[in-house]
């Protein structure tokens, strides 16, 4: 594997067409460009679907010859009317880069890694339920293609329009658990399951991004935090009710707290969405800006030396991705982070949280260096 780096870019409202070039103009080292991530807002899934093919031309175009995968999330940003956040990496003679449809697999020396864009059902009206198996149909189909265990994926991004919505006795976020408990189901994790993000949209129905990896030589752990209970051994109590089967039990959010990858001296830490909860119970200050203290606090103690298998010599955040129920929140977040972290890369988004007590979200990646 090879080193990761995160940038963030904004542009003014102006026809979507020409935001979209706009960022793509701004884009410094297009040829280590390997995937975008694009925020913005539209007012249908039918504009939707629409503004989505946009920036897959626009992306083509700029990119001739490269099929660099994308996603194009519905929630708003804090700063311009569409924003990207655009990963890229270092590439060497060793390197080799292979496109799918809206994925790329990466061939290092002795491992393999697989990105994707963002990963749509084929019918956006379909019910949550109906969406996600879509979604995860799809999501098997490349990683049988590709040649990629179900367990070999290590990072996920979960987007559920109206995540706290219920149909009838049926919560989006619910229904979104027992589909991935579903697909996970097929088989074993002996090193624990992805990281993941479960975050809301106002559009886009089910999307899924991941990253996988194969390769005897990684190191691919998951990290626990002490201040938290693994999310997939919540209790019953905090799941969500409604209407299942007889016998049938509602799947726990598959996911780990963070996960280390990488090679003996150098490794990446894709730290999961991460809320004002302790233990398994949200933080009870209805205060966006003690929740966003409680939230980076987890985060630090996440990823304090202590909590590494093995002695770590730097640490590095790379990139922060926060998402803030409320728009009228975000000045008090931006002045408190900018104010405990002004040096890491940050993008702020409006987006619905997973619990409707829960003001905020923030995820993120770091970089270690290892002690040897």
């Amino acid at each position: 594997m090879v080193p990761k780096n995160y940038s963030i870019y904004t542009t003014k409202e102006s026809p979507f067409e020409g935001m979209c070039r706009s960022l793509l103009f701004q884009m410094e080292e297009p040829g280590n460009i390997v995937k975008i991530v694009f925020f913005g807002v539209s007012e249908t899934n039918d504009i939707y679907v629409d503004h989505l093919q946009i920036l897959r031309n626009c992306v083509d175009q700029y990119f001739p010859g490269r099929k660099i995968p994308i996603s194009y999330v519905s929630q708003k940003p804090f700063v311009g009317t569409l924003n990207a956040e655009v990963l890229r990496i270092a590439f060497t003679k060793d390197v080799f880069v292979c496109y799918g449809d809206n994925y790329l697999v990466l061939e290092y020396h002795s491992s393999r890694e697989l990105i994707t864009g963002g990963l749509l059902p084929p019918d956006l009206s379909a019910s949550i339920s109906i969406q996600s198996d879509g979604v995860f149909s799809r999501i098997e189909e490349i990683l049988i293609k590709e040649n990629f265990p179900i367990n070999s994926i290590v990072r996920q991004w979960n987007y559920i329009e109206n995540i706290t919505l219920f149909d009838g006795h049926h919560q989006h976020y619910q229904d979104f658990n027992d589909s991935r408990g579903r697909f996970y189901g097929k088989a074993i994790w002996p090193s624990g399951y992805p990281a993941a993000t479960g975050i809301g949209t106002q559009l886009g129905g089910i999307m899924v991004e991941f990253i996988a990896l194969s390769g005897n030589e990684l190191i691919n752990k998951a990290l626990d935090n002490p201040l938290q209970i693994a999310a997939h051994h919540y209790s019953a109590g905090v799941l969500v009710s409604g209407t299942k089967q007889a016998g049938q039990q509602h799947a726990s959010p598959k996911f780990e707290r963070a996960r280390l990858i990488g090679s003996a001296s150098r490794q990446t830490v894709y730290i999961s969405g991460t809320a004002a909860i302790r233990g398994e119970k949200s933080w009870p200050e209805n205060n966006v800006v003690e929740q966003a203290r409680i939230t980076m606090e987890n985060i630090e103690y996440l990823t304090s030396p202590g909590n590494y298998p093995f002695r770590i010599d730097t640490q590095t955040y790379k990139l922060l991705r926060v998402y803030i129920k409320e728009i009228s929140h975000m000045d008090d977040v931006n002045q408190f982070l900018f104010n405990r972290y002004p040096d890491i890369p940050k993008i702020y988004i409006s987006a619905d949280v997973c619990r409707d007590e829960l003001l905020l979200e923030i995820e993120g990646v770091a970089e270690v260096m290892v002690g040897l």
